[in-house]
C-alpha cells in the first residue's frame, strides 16, 4: 500500500469508531422468540376469521330456521355477536349448536365449532407460555446488561464517568432482593442498553463512547473499499481537557487584588460602546455569565467613564498581563492620572466582578502514552504539579517519551478542587487501515451527484426573512449594529433554532405528489419520479435524469473549498456502493477538537496543516484575510466543541482565545470587534477591518446562544457561500408524506448511498401503555414484518431528530419506542434501516477480542488536490473581485499576541 503524497488536502482521514461492539448490543435480541410470538399472533388472527366465517354460517344456516325454539334463539344469536367479534366458542357452545333442530348443515357446524374450541385453548396455551418466555427474556436481557456492566472494561469506563448513581442503585437492589422483572430494575435495566445501544451503534466521539483514529487516504492493491487492509484498530491513548466552562463559571471571579501579577486580563468576550461619549452619553454594554446560573447570560451596563475607557484601550488588542495593565495606567502613559496602586487594584477588582474584565484561564490538558489493545485499558489521569498546573506524558511513534506542561495560562491564580464534569476525556486509537483512493475517487463522484440534488431541492425552500440589518452601501461599525439589534432593556430575544427540516415538499399538504400532480418544477418532478418508485427496494439518480430535471450544471457542484464528508463504509468490493454519505460540510469543523490530542499524540496532525496552509494561500493571492470568529460555550456539555487548531492568523469574539487554542494560541492574534464594519457591495454583504476585506469563518460544531448567535449570523453573512453550504441528503419522508415506505437512495450508479430506506409507523398499531408485557412485544413483532423492516433500525421522531439504535427483535425496543413516543407525543415516529447493519461491519477492535465495531470515515475532498493548487481556483472563483495585495500587512496596527506585552506607545 502507497499513501496519497503528505502534502494534499485529503492526505489523511479521521476514523470515528464504536466504542463498544455491536455483537454486544444485538445480544440483546431474541428473534426465534419474536417469531413464534409473530406466528401466534397470526394464529389468533386465523382463528378470529375462522370465528367470523362460523358466524356468518350460523346466521345462514341456523338463526332462520323455524324449528329453532325461540328460548335457544337468543343464546344462538348471542353465540354469533361473540363470533362476529372474533371471539373462538367454548364447550357450551358447541354444547348449544349440538341441541339445535337437526337440518343438513349441522353436523359441520358442530365439528368446525368442536376444531375451533381445540385450536383455541392450544392458542391460549401458547400465549401462557409466551408470556413466561418474554418475563424470562425480561430477566435474561436485565441480567445481561448488568454483566457487561460489571465485566466489559469499556463500558465500565463509560458508565464510572457519566452514570455512576445508577450503576450503585443497580447493586444495591440486587443485594435486596429485587428482580429484573420489577418496575424499578426494569428501568434500569432500559437506561443500560440505551448506553450500550448509543455505543455500540453510533460512532459520535463521546468519552469512551467514540473513539477516533487516524488513517493515510492512498492506493490499497486496487481496492475499491473504503476501508482497507485489515481495517483494525490498535493501541490505545487517552486526552484529557479541562471543561473551560467549568473553570470561566464554576469557581467565581478570581480576587484580583492578590493575583499575580502574570495573571492575563481581557475583556468580556461580547461587549460594545453605544452613545456618543463627546457628549457624555456612552454606555459599554456585555453580556456575561450570571454566576448563579451558568447557562445564562445577563446583561450589564457601565457608564463608559474615562477610566474605563483607558482600561479598555489597553486590552483592545488581545489579552495582557495584570502587572502591564498596572504599569501604564499608574505611570499615566495611557491617558490616566497615577493614582494609588491598591484603588487600582480595587477597580479592576470591582471590573471582573461584574463581568467586564475576565481573567484568562487556558483550561489544562493531559495526555497518556501508548498503550497495547491486549492490556488494561488506560486509567484516567491524574492532574500532577500545583498552582493549577498539569502535568501530562505523551509519546510519539519513536517511543520517545516527552512531558509538556500545560499550565493555566500565564501564571493564572490557582484552581479550586475540581467539580464534577471538570475534564472531558477523549479516546485515541492506532489503526492498521489505508482508506482507499479508489473508493475516495467514486465517493467524489458521488458526492458531486448529490450536491447538484441539494441544489435542486434547496432552490425551492422558502427561506426565512433576512434580518433588518439596516446595512447599506456605507461601512457600518458591527458593534452599532449589535445595539440596535439587541435591545439593551429586553435583553436577547429567545431564538427558535430550526435543525434539519429534510426535504421541503412540492405538493399539497398531506399529498404524495405523482407526475403532473405536482407543480411543474424540476424539483417537483424529481419528487414525482421518486413517489412512482416509492415500493421499490432502491432507486439510483445520476447526471443524466438530474440534467432532465434542470438541476445546476455538473461542472459547478461542488464549491472549491475543502470539504469533509461523514461516511459509513461499506463493502463496496462486489460493485455495491463504496460508503452511506451523512453530510457534506465544509473543512475543519468536525475533526477541530481532536488536532491538539493528534499532536501531543503524534507529533502532528497533517490535515489541519494543509488546511491552514489553503487558507494562507488563498489570502496572498487575494488580499483578503480570513478570521476566526471564538464563541464561548455556555454549557458544561457544550464546551468540548469549541476547541480548534490556529488555521487563521486573526481571530475576533472572545478575546480570550486560550479556551479554543490551547498552548497554540500564540500563533494568532486579536481582531476586536469594534474595528470591523460590515457593509452592501454588488448586492452582497462584505466584512472590513481598517479598509482590508475579511471572510469571517467558525470552526465549531455547536450552535452559539442569544446574543451570540445574532453575532454569528452576521459575520457568516458577510463571508463566502462556500463555507456555509452543507449537503445532507436524508429525510425524504417530509416531502412525502403519504408514503408509507420510502427507498433506499443512491447515486452515481450506486456509488453511494445519500439515503436509506425509510418507514413511516402508524402509532396507532402500537400498543396501549396499560397493555401486558406480550401484547406489546406482539404489536411490535407483527409491525415489523407486516411493514417489511430490517430488524436493526434507527428510530426517529421527527425528520432530522437524533436517531435512536432499535433492535427490532428484542425486548428492549418496547421502552425504546415507549420513551421516543412519550418525548413527543402525536407526532409521527419513523424508522431507517441502519446501513450497514452489524452484519455489515468493516473495522474490528482488539478491545472486545476483535470483534467488529461500527466506524465511520471523515474523508476530506478533493483528496488529490494540493493546497496551492486549489487555493488558485479559489481564488479566481470565489474572490474574483479582490485585487492581490502580496502579503497582507497587520489589520490592526497594534495588534499583539496573547503573550505579549502592552504597546503604550
Amino acid at each position: 500500500m502507497t499513501a496519497e503524497t503528505a502534502d494534499t488536502i485529503g492526505a489523511l482521514a479521521l476514523l470515528r469508531v464504536a466504542g463498544m461492539p455491536c455483537a454486544a448490543w444485538t445480544a440483546a435480541g431474541d428473534p426465534a422468540l419474536f417469531d413464534r410470538v409473530a406466528r401466534h399472533a397470526g394464529t389468533v388472527e386465523r382463528l378470529a376469521a375462522r370465528a367470523r366465517a362460523l358466524a356468518e354460517r350460523i346466521g345462514t344456516d341456523v338463526v332462520p330456521d323455524d324449528r329453532l325454539p325461540a328460548a335457544e334463539r337468543g343464546a344462538v344469536l348471542a353465540l354469533r355477536r361473540r363470533l362476529h367479534a372474533g371471539e373462538a366458542p367454548g364447550p357450551e357452545d358447541c354444547a348449544l349448536l349440538a341441541a339445535v333442530p337437526a337440518q343438513p348443515a349441522a353436523g359441520a357446524l358442530r365439528g368446525e365449532a368442536r376444531a375451533l374450541v381445540e385450536d383455541a385453548r392450544e392458542a391460549r396455551e401458547e400465549a401462557r407460555r409466551l408470556e413466561e418466555a418474554v418475563g424470562a427474556e425480561q430477566s435474561r436481557v436485565g441480567a445481561r446488561v448488568w454483566e457487561a456492566a460489571r465485566n466489559d472494561a469499556v463500558l465500565r469506563a463509560f458508565l464510572a464517568e457519566t452514570a455512576p448513581g445508577v450503576v450503585a442503585d443497580v447493586a444495591r437492589r440486587l443485594d435486596e432482593g429485587a428482580s429484573w422483572q420489577g418496575k424499578q430494575l426494569r428501568k434500569r435495566s432500559a437506561y443500560l442498553w440505551r448506553v450500550l445501544g448509543r455505543m455500540a451503534a453510533k460512532t459520535t466521539p463521546r468519552g469512551w463512547a467514540g473513539h477516533v483514529a487516524v488513517a493515510p487516504v492512498g492506493c490499497a492493491d486496487g481496492a475499491v473499499t473504503l476501508l482497507a487492509g485489515r481495517a483494525a484498530l490498535g493501541a490505545v491513548a487517552l486526552g484529557e481537557v479541562e471543561n473551560v466552562h467549568v473553570v470561566r463559571a464554576g469557581n467565581g471571579p478570581v480576587d484580583l487584588l492578590d493575583a499575580p501579577p502574570s495573571t492575563l486580563l481581557a475583556p468580556a468576550p461580547l461587549h460594545f460602546t453605544a452613545g456618543d461619549p463627546a457628549d457624555g452619553t456612552a454606555v459599554l454594554r456585555c453580556w456575561v455569565v450570571e454566576p448563579r446560573d451558568p447557562g445564562r447570560l445577563r446583561q450589564v451596563v457601565l457608564r463608559r467613564t474615562g477610566a474605563l475607557a483607558r482600561v479598555l484601550a489597553l486590552l483592545a488588542d488581545g489579552p495582557a498581563a495584570l502587572g502591564d495593565v498596572e504599569i501604564a495606567l499608574l505611570s499615566g502613559a495611557a491617558g490616566m492620572r497615577p493614582t494609588d496602586p491598591a484603588v487600582l487594584r480595587g477597580f479592576l477588582r470591582h471590573l471582573a466582578g461584574t463581568g467586564v474584565l475576565q481573567v484568562c484561564a487556558a483550561p489544562r490538558q493531559r495526555y497518556g502514552a501508548w498503550s497495547p489493545p491486549g492490556g488494561d485499558l488506560p486509567r484516567p489521569l491524574e492532574a500532577a504539579g500545583g498552582g493549577g498546573a498539569g502535568l501530562a506524558r505523551t509519546a510519539a511513534d519513536g517511543g520517545g517519551a516527552r512531558l509538556a506542561q500545560t499550565a493555566a495560562a500565564h501564571g493564572g491564580a490557582a484552581r479550586a478542587v475540581e467539580p464534577a464534569g471538570a475534564w472531558f476525556v477523549d479516546v485515541y486509537r492506532r489503526a492498521d487501515t489505508v482508506v482507499g483512493a479508489r473508493a475516495a475517487d467514486r465517493v467524489h463522484d458521488g458526492v458531486r451527484v448529490a450536491a447538484r440534488i441539494a441544489a435542486l431541492r434547496d432552490a425551492v425552500v422558502e427561506r426565512p426573512a433576512d434580518v433588518p440589518w439596516r446595512i447599506g452601501p456605507e461601512p457600518r461599525p458591527v458593534s452599532e449594529i449589535l445595539a440596535d439589534r439587541l435591545a439593551p432593556a429586553e435583553g436577547p430575544a429567545p431564538v427558535v433554532r430550526q435543525g434539519y427540516a429534510g426535504w421541503p415538499s412540492a405538493g399539497g399538504p398531506g399529498s404524495c405528489p405523482r407526475g403532473s400532480d405536482a407543480p411543474g418544477t424540476g424539483y417537483a418532478a424529481l419528487l414525482g419520479h421518486l413517489a412512482a418508485r416509492a415500493g421499490e427496494e432502491r432507486v439510483d439518480l445520476d447526471d443524466g435524469l438530474l440534467d432532465e430535471f434542470g438541476a445546476p450544471p455538473a461542472d459547478g457542484a461542488l464549491p472549491l473549498w475543502p470539504f469533509d464528508c461523514l461516511l459509513r463504509p461499506l463493502s463496496g468490493d462486489t460493485g455495491g456502493p463504496a460508503a452511506v454519505l451523512e453530510t457534506a460540510s465544509p473543512a475543519g469543523v468536525l475533526d477541530a477538537r481532536f488536532a491538539d490530542g493528534m499532536r501531543a499524540l503524534d507529533g502532528g496532525y497533517g490535515a489541519a496543516d494543509a488546511y491552514r496552509a489553503f487558507l494562507a494561500e488563498l489570502e496572498r493571492r487575494t488580499g483578503v484575510r480570513f478570521v476566526e470568529l471564538l464563541v464561548p460555550p455556555l454549557a458544561e456539555r457544550a464546551a468540548n466543541a469549541v476547541r480548534r487548531p490556529v488555521v487563521t492568523s486573526w481571530w475576533t469574539g472572545d478575546p480570550d482565545p486560550t479556551p479554543y487554542y490551547g498552548p497554540g494560541g500564540g500563533e494568532a492574534r486579536y481582531l476586536p470587534l469594534d474595528r470591523i464594519t460590515v457593509r452592501v457591495r454588488d448586492g452582497q454583504l462584505v466584512a472590513e477591518a481598517d479598509g482590508r476585506r475579511i471572510v469571517p469563518v467558525h470552526h465549531a460544531t455547536r450552535s452559539p446562544a442569544p446574543p451570540y448567535d445574532v453575532l454569528l449570523r452576521l459575520l457568516l453573512s458577510a463571508g463566502l457561500p462556500a463555507t456555509r453550504r452543507v449537503v445532507r441528503l436524508d429525510g425524504l419522508e417530509a416531502a412525502l408524506p403519504g408514503c408509507a415506505r420510502l427507498p433506499r437512495l443512491t447515486v452515481a450508479g450506486g456509488a453511494l448511498v445519500v439515503a436509506p430506506a425509510t418507514w413511516r409507523l402508524d402509532r396507532a398499531r402500537l400498543w396501549h401503555p396499560r397493555d401486558g408485557a406480550l401484547a406489546k412485544v406482539r404489536a411490535l413483532a407483527v409491525l415489523r414484518r407486516s411493514a417489511g423492516m430490517p430488524r436493526h433500525v434507527f428510530l426517529r421522531t421527527a425528520t432530522g431528530a437524533k436517531p435512536v439504535p432499535a433492535d427490532l427483535d428484542s425486548v428492549t425496543a418496547v421502552p425504546l419506542v415507549e420513551r421516543l413516543c412519550a418525548q413527543r407525543a402525536g407526532g409521527e415516529l419513523y424508522a431507517e434501516e441502519m446501513l450497514p447493519g452489524p452484519d455489515g461491519l468493516t473495522v474490528r477492535d482488539p478491545l472486545h477480542g476483535g470483534a467488529p465495531v461500527a466506524a465511520q470515515v471523515l474523508l476530506r475532498l478533493p483528496h488529490r488536490a494540493r493546497p496551492e493548487e486549489l487555493a488558485a481556483q479559489a481564488a479566481a472563483t470565489l474572490l474574483p473581485g479582490e485585487a492581490p495585495t502580496g502579503v497582507p500587512g497587520p489589520a490592526v496596527p497594534r495588534g499583539r499576541r496573547p503573550s505579549g506585552t502592552v504597546n503604550t506607545s
